[in-house]
């Protein structure tokens, strides 16, 4: 018997799956205008910074932009962007939306990505609160405002503070940067020279596992210095370090910022010593986790920005001395809401994590107290652990310990009330 071969019956192809969805088609259009945005910008080519921004656009968010793209042309970029982050979009204010009057008004989560050229080892990315108009088919840039009402911010970097001038710095076999503005220039020469010098005495505490390399900003005002803070520091403090969750063992977006009073405060050895302090947040940034107890990590960073200064206990502790010596040598550790109080409690406590630092460095060497850091700063710390980690670092419980650094302190603060 002849068996004959049966075709299978035609299949009609899946049109809706095979063609992209309106959304999809949205988020293309709208990508390949980021896309446009961030050459223009980089470029610094102001007609096409002005293609790409919708004629209901705010004129003085059209001068800002053209103003930034100018800045943004003249810093060594290794990665400047926009992307459409996978998040709920925002709401459109309706008064906006009415006021745009186009086909179509969205305002999806933007990221800006960007990277230092040299001492970015990878992009960070900093949120962006934009609303976009379609014209027919055409997206345009309305606004990057803020949209408080729905906890949308728009990220500020240097350029959006004016002209920015730039100093790359050899830091052993890497390179560092320094970003600041014109008028900053004596404050940017005096952190360049003192960069190959702090990040060698960071290395020469912590060991060599870290980038040494950092990117230290000068802020030019306080909002300036909000901003680049990400908002996680006040004017009233020198300098701070932000960094993005570490992810996979890499660490992005690492900052070393000075505020906008650091040059009128800081003298050339005061100003080494915060810079020093705030690389060792940089370089132990991949074993520090969020909500690590605040002693510790202050504590060893103020160590390491003193060590080798050869101040003496009185002169790095003033506050802290004099307490002592009226009433007696500390009893508990500081706790995380005393370093935000500003005043002799805020310098109380900074001084006494210092102190804890110290003295375990002086009693029991420098690579326990590094130990004593990794059990400690991976995140938050109850009394439980904190007496393993004391026990098992030092062999001294917490009670014990605790005695111990007391003695310590009211031996080196021993002097004329």
């Amino acid at each position: 018997m002849l068996l004959g071969a049966c075709a299978e019956p035609a299949v009609e192809p899946d049109r809706a799956a095979a063609a992209p969805s309106a959304d999809e088609q949205r988020r293309t259009a709208v990508g390949d205008l980021l896309d446009r945005w961030a050459a223009a910008v980089r470029s610094g080519d102001d007609d096409a910074v002005r293609a790409v921004l919708d004629p209901a656009a705010d004129p003085s968010f059209v001068a800002r932009e053209v103003a930034r793209a100018d800045v943004v042309a003249t810093v060594p970029l290794s990665d400047f962007g926009y992307e459409i982050l996978d998040e709920p979009e925002t709401p459109v204010p309706p008064d906006l939306a009415d006021a745009v009057d186009a086909t179509e008004v969205w305002a999806p989560r933007v990221a800006l990505r960007y990277a230092y050229a040299d001492a970015d080892t990878a992009p960070t990315r900093r949120d962006v609160s934009l609303v976009l108009a379609r014209r027919g088919e055409q997206w345009r840039v309305v606004s990057d405002a803020d949209l408080p009402q729905y906890g949308r911010t728009t990220w500020r970097g240097p350029w959006d503070f004016g002209p920015v001038e730039t100093v790359r710095v050899p830091t052993g076999s890497t390179t560092s940067i320094v970003v600041g503005h014109p008028e900053q220039r004596a404050f940017l020469d005096a952190l360049a020279a003192d960069l190959p010098g702090a990040v060698a005495a960071v290395t020469d505490f912590v060991g060599e596992g870290w980038s040494r390399r950092a990117v230290v900003t000068a802020a030019g005002s306080d909002p300036e210095f909000t901003s680049l803070a990400n908002g996680s520091t006040t004017p009233a403090v020198a300098a701070s370090t932000i960094a993005d969750p570490v992810r996979g063992g890499l660490v992005t977006g690492q900052r070393v910022v000075f505020g906008a009073s650091a040059p009128d405060r800081l003298t050339d050895s005061t100003r080494r010593t915060v810079l020093q302090h705030e690389l060792t947040h940089v370089a132990l940034r991949t074993i520090t986790g969020e909500g690590a107890p605040l002693w510790v990590l202050e504590g060893v960073a103020d160590y390491s920005g003193y060590r080798g200064s050869g101040l003496e206990f009185a002169q790095i502790a003033p506050t802290l001395t004099a307490v002592v010596r009226v009433g007696g040598p500390p009893t508990v550790l500081p706790e995380d809401e005393d370093f935000g109080a500003g005043g002799p409690r805020g310098s109380i406590a900074y001084e006494s994590a210092w102190s804890v630092a110290s003295f375990v460095a002086d009693r029991f060497g420098e690579a326990r107290l590094l130990a004593l850091y990794r059990a400690l700063a991976g995140g938050p710390t109850d009394p439980t652990r904190l007496d393993a980690a004391l026990s098992a670092t030092l062999g001294l419980p917490t009670e014990a310990f605790l005695a111990e650094w007391g003695r310590w302190v009211a031996g080196k603060t021993a002097g004329p009330a």
